[in-house]
């Protein structure tokens, strides 16, 4: 106990914000096996969800892969947790969505080069606000956030994104809403309603079967991710039955290289006092959801982490997040919670996410 006080004494400067692999360390070379297959695992479960959830960001979906590029490695450097898996979010995605499209901007598009820029934008904003928190020590904040809140909170965004979906599960084509003073996505949906007729019932076969394959392996075999089988089984049937010649829409070519290094292009300090509260919610959603994750994750393997240092790898994910092209990161749980086992076997997780 006197050696870590005096360890602690004996930092200064930057060393009292930042802490390097704290979240690796110790490491055990037994350990190397497991992580490797934990992180070849995370690969095969986050890539297409990742992937996914840039629909609801309205970005492009390359970028989606970015979000588990540079930002997972910038947290597993500088976090602590070692079971906080990094990457894009549905509730995070869907607030930013909301937020840039709420700037009212003549002729904004999801995914173009405007978005994508103002995108990158909320992601510094964001990253910007979670390493003033740790400077400040705000880390204890997360122990005030109301549990009833945040799930309330995350369960109306998760009706929020569904509702939102319902489209696209059906083959209608996309609605525009038109009505002001009342939610666009309630509109939108209504809307698809009143066009039940046009659905294509080949595209909604392949929802409800996916819908189906996730559900059952939750509820009944739980030890294989049903979303890996999900995506999978969806490969296989688009490639055996050539399901685009039956007016399913499939993802297409994606496009290859790594991102560009550099700040979002074409956006001023106007669009960032703009973006201030979407991203101070954010920054929120962050701090409350990343904690609980990693607090859950810390009793059940009896390991420490700690909120403070969390918030550092948080907010350098972030940056490097605006930085590299891409949108707003946060810890997920339903990437870490299948990959659980891998601690029980000894290894240290962390590292794999690095893999």
């Amino acid at each position: 106990m006197q050696a870590v006080t005096a360890e602690r004494t004996r930092r200064s400067g930057l060393g009292r914000f930042v802490s390097v692999l704290e979240g690796i360390r110790p490491y055990q070379r037994g350990w190397l096996q497991a992580d490797i297959v934990a992180g070849i695992t995370l690969a095969a479960l986050a890539i297409p969800e990742v992937m996914g959830y840039t629909k609801i960001a309205g970005m492009p979906v390359i970028t989606g892969l970015y979000t588990i590029l540079i930002p997972i490695a910038a947290f597993a450097l500088f976090g602590s947790s070692r079971h906080l898996v990094v990457g894009a979010d549905s509730a995070t995605a869907a607030i930013m969505f909301a937020g840039i499209a709420g700037l009212g901007i003549s002729g904004l598009q999801p995914a173009t080069p405007q978005w994508v820029a103002l995108a990158g934008l909320s992601a510094l904003l964001a990253g910007g606000l979670l390493l003033l928190a740790r400077v400040a020590r705000l880390g204890f904040l997360a122990d005030f956030l109301s549990r009833t809140v945040l799930i309330g909170f995350l369960t109306g965004v998760g009706i929020q994104v569904a509702i939102g979906q319902v489209a696209g599960m059906l083959g209608i084509p996309k609605q525009t809403a038109g009505v002001p003073f009342f939610s666009n996505d309630l509109i939108e949906f209504f809307k698809t309603l009143g066009h039940i007729g046009q659905a294509s019932w080949s595209t909604a076969l392949v929802s409800v079967s996916g819908l189906a394959v996730r559900i059952v392996f939750e509820r009944w075999i739980k030890a294989i991710p049903g979303g890996l089988v999900a995506v999978v089984g969806a490969i296989v049937a688009s490639w055996a039955f050539d399901l685009q010649t039956h007016g399913v829409s499939i993802l297409g070519p994606v496009p290859s290289g790594l991102p560009s290094i550099g700040l979002p292009s074409g956006v001023s300090w106007h669009d960032a006092a703009q973006l201030l509260p979407a991203a101070v919610s954010m920054f929120l959603v962050i701090l409350a959801q990343s904690a609980a994750t990693s607090r859950a994750y810390a009793v059940k393997y009896n390991e420490r982490f700690t909120e403070n240092t969390d918030l550092v790898g948080l907010g350098l994910a972030n940056l490097t997040a605006g930085l590299s092209g891409t949108f707003v990161v946060n810890g997920s749980p339903t990437k870490g919670s299948p990959l659980g086992d891998f601690a029980v076997c000894g290894g240290s997780y962390a590292a794999g996410r690095m893999v």
